[in-house]
């Protein structure tokens, strides 16, 4: 399949996943969405069969999900909603975590569902960004590739998002501000100072990534 890749920067998800792609035979394009035009330009370029946006900071122009399939690389489990997923799941000491891939629609992190993977949080108090780099990107891609598989399958219906389910246990929630990352030293545990530093630290101590596939330099 032609597959474009509409993402806000090429990060280490992004780059793995179009090394499975393009292992798989998809003729893989690599398009930054550094404003609507451009993304519109990108689509119009390339004609793609599929969409996969795997970090994408901007909503997907209207224009192009209505005429494509756009699968949205959510970090957060089924119903979680939001720009902050990450860090409120590290916040509030999660213990299981995921990452949805969804199709992209009206409402931001609201569409039919086609993958989803959990995983379960390190014990260990490593960063968000290692969090991401490891067990997130690790779910992403299973679930992108899922999902590649579903489309080209032709006969899968994606999941409607449905909070009445049991599986669906995520919720909208607000970007995390600084009044949310701030800490009471009076009232705060030292388990809930420990995580709120999780949750905004980028870098951790480095950890074997058993899983990484080498990039070509």
């Amino acid at each position: 399949m032609r597959i474009l890749f509409i993402t806000t920067a090429h990060n280490s998800l992004s780059q793995r996943l179009y090394i499975e792609c393009v292992e798989r035979g998809h003729a893989v394009s690599l398009a930054l969405a550094t404003s609507e035009q451009a993304m519109l330009a990108a689509v119009e370029s390339t004609r793609p069969d599929f969409i996969i946006a795997p970090m994408l900071k901007k909503a997907m122009p209207e224009a192009i999900w209505r005429r494509h399939t756009c699968l949205i690389v959510h970090p957060g489990i089924k119903g979680d909603r939001g720009p902050s997923s990450l860090d409120w799941a590290i916040a509030l000491g999660e213990k299981t975590w995921g990452v949805t891939n969804l199709q992209a629609e009206a409402e931001m992190d609201a569409g039919p569902i086609w993958a989803s993977h959990n995983f379960r949080m390190p014990e260990r108090p490593y960063a968000k960004s290692s969090i991401y780099r490891h067990e997130v990107t690790e779910a992403a891609v299973r679930g992108a590739l899922d999902a590649l598989k579903r489309f080209e399958s032709g006969n899968f219906s994606p999941e409607a998002l449905d909070y009445s389910r049991a599986d669906v246990r995520g919720e909208l929630r607000p970007i995390m501000k600084q009044q949310q990352r701030a800490i009471d030293w009076r009232k705060d545990t030292t388990a809930s100072i420990a995580r709120t530093i999780r949750a905004a630290v980028v870098k951790s101590p480095a950890r074997k990534n058993t899983h990484a596939k080498q990039t070509a330099t």
